[in-house]
């Protein structure tokens, strides 16, 4: 009985050493490095959306707080810059459906 179990072991060992260096198909390097950089690029990506996205809903909350939302919002640069982006960011979202409209209609 302990010779079959030891044999059932050995099997499975060597099914998983199989398993793992014969039939797997690992990334090549570049794969691994070219997978890092885009989850790099999108986490960058993310945490900057996420800290305007906090800047904005706090400077809000503390504007209606304080009463002065008007006001607070016209002598805040950074509210101004992130109001420029936004339209920048539609102006080159719909310039994009535009030219990919045309493209297709010629």
């Amino acid at each position: 009985m302990a010779d079959k179990k030891k044999n059932s072991f050995l099997n499975s060992i060597q099914e998983i050493k199989k398993e793992l260096f014969e039939r797997s198909v690992w990334p090549t390097r570049q794969d691994v490095i070219n997978q890092t950089v885009v989850v790099i690029i999108l986490l960058i990506v993310a945490s900057v959306f996420l800290g305007a996205a906090d800047y904005i809903v706090t400077f809000v909350v503390r504007a209606l707080l304080d009463g002065s939302v008007l006001g607070g919002l016209i002598s805040s640069k950074i509210t101004l810059v992130l109001i420029l982006a936004v339209v920048v960011l539609f102006v080159i979202y719909f310039a994009i459906r535009y030219m990919r409209k045309n493209r297709y209609n010629r």
